[in-house]
């Protein structure tokens, strides 16, 4: 399975946003199939005319990013072949090692006509940087001529929006469920949780009955998860007032559910943060029964251990404290045109045959994403969560924290939550904080 990075990246640096790098030199990307570096004379081949095109479009484009460095080549060759045989131009992808590797290759270029045609990014305010500082190229019209036609929902395009234009379309939609191994659940004659309240009663089984109901992530942003699940399921509306400044984070509501979180972990109902693998394997092993996850881990639970989706793994949302609709956190990774690219007709006709069915098939086939409601999928978990996801009177979508709010009080929440789920710091502590930071950045 094609996975991507278990991390994101900061926002670019001041160089980036307020240096000039007019005339900075070729950057030192490495080309991912050989590892070798681009000359001027194979970049001026990407402006060439295609046959039957027009002038500004080439036969040639680059796709930079920083999702493909672990993958399986004949994982990415599917990619990337598929979509160069739909749009009819070849579309060559850069795969960085790691994030800040690629931060520095974008700083690097994404002010010359050097830059990549296509390159993934973050949504949220990093996305919004590169906007503001006109850096990326205007792709509203896309969306009503290709993008929503093509079964992308339309929603997901406010992720996208900067001062009324969209600047991305979807790379990858990946939403938020729980993850649960129904053996252990049938076991103990447990039901997916329709109320809060029984959603504790199955933690409360599992743990009484020798099993850890849920499972942590120790990677080391991964302190939101949970803050923002249960913050989502007391009332979503507390969520986006802590994320825009609304609201602090030392509001009573807030301090009462960092205390029902606190109480979870005390009763012993999640692990001690792990290694995605090492969850996934306790999950199929039955040693844990639940983890809050992606809907591409249920991939790794097939290949990985054989489970079955909608037999031996399922998936269902965390319910409501307080009857509101069901939340489920989704984050969205940005395919952007750089506007400063030699390149950007050519990319945009590429975008034109990203979103067809054929394409996107292969994405779901090869790294489980779903980014349209055009694509069959037979796995039951997918089924559910896209249903789950077009159910609009029962669930609400939200963008996940981390995209979610500004970068510096992200950064210093992201360091306290991961305290308070090692247990090295009380609610108090942690919420005044992240305030303290909250209050520079948003001037109270």
């Amino acid at each position: 399975m094609l996975k991507t990075k278990r991390f994101v990246a900061a926002t670019l640096t001041a160089a980036m946003i307020m240096g000039t790098l007019a005339g900075c030199g070729s950057s030192s990307k490495g080309n991912a199939d050989n590892g070798t570096v681009k000359t001027e004379g194979e970049k001026a081949e990407t402006s060439g005319a295609a046959a039957g095109g027009s002038a500004a479009v080439g036969t040639k484009v680059e796709f930079w990013n920083d999702k493909f460095a672990n993958s399986e080549k004949s994982d990415v060759d599917k990619i990337m072949n598929s979509i160069t045989e739909l749009s009819g131009i070849k579309v060559e992808q850069i795969a960085y090692p790691d994030t800040a590797a690629y931060q520095t290759a974008m700083q690097q270029s994404i002010r010359d006509k050097k830059a990549p045609g296509l390159f993934t990014w973050w949504s949220g305010p990093q996305l919004e940087t590169l906007a503001k500082n006109d850096l990326l190229e205007d792709l509203s019209d896309l969306w009503d001529e290709v993008i929503v036609p093509n079964g992308v929902s339309k929603d997901l395009a406010d992720a996208f929006t900067v001062d009324g234009k969209v600047y991305a379309v979807p790379y990858s939609v990946i939403y938020n469920t729980m993850v649960y191994n129904m053996d252990i659940f049938k076991q103990f004659n447990l039901e997916e949780p329709q109320t809060f309240d029984d959603f504790l009663a199955v933690c409360q089984t599992l743990k009484d009955n020798g099993i850890t109901p849920i499972a942590l992530k120790n990677d080391s942003w991964a302190g939101f998860i949970w803050f923002q699940a249960l913050i989502g399921a007391y009332e979503p509306q507390l969520y986006l007032d802590i994320c825009n400044g609304t609201k602090d984070y030392t509001d009573p509501d807030v301090v009462k559910v960092m205390n029902i979180w606190k109480d979870m972990l005390d009763k012993g109902y999640f692990t001690m943060p792990m290694k995605i693998q090492d969850m996934d394997k306790s999950l199929a092993q039955g040693t844990v029964a639940m983890e809050l996850e992606p809907n591409y881990e249920v991939g790794s639970l097939i290949k990985e251990y054989g489970m079955v989706a909608g037999e031996t793994v399922g998936v269902f949302v965390l319910p409501s404290m307080n009857d509101h609709k069901k939340v489920i956190f989704y984050e969205v990774a940005p395919l952007c045109v750089a506007k400063a690219s030699a390149d950007k007709d050519t990319a945009k006709e590429v975008l034109r045959s990203w979103f067809k069915k054929e394409h996107q098939t292969v994405l779901t086939e090869v790294a489980n994403f779903v980014n349209t409601s055009e694509v069959q999928v037979d796995n039951k978990c997918i089924q559910d969560t896209l249903a789950f996801t077009s159910d609009s009177d029962n669930y609400q979508m939200l963008l996940r924290y981390y995209e979610n709010t500004p970068e510096e009080i992200r950064n210093t929440a992201l360091d306290e939550l991961m305290k308070f789920e090692l247990g090295d710091a009380d609610v108090d502590d942690v919420l005044h904080t992240i305030q303290a930071k909250a209050s520079e950045v948003f001037g109270k």
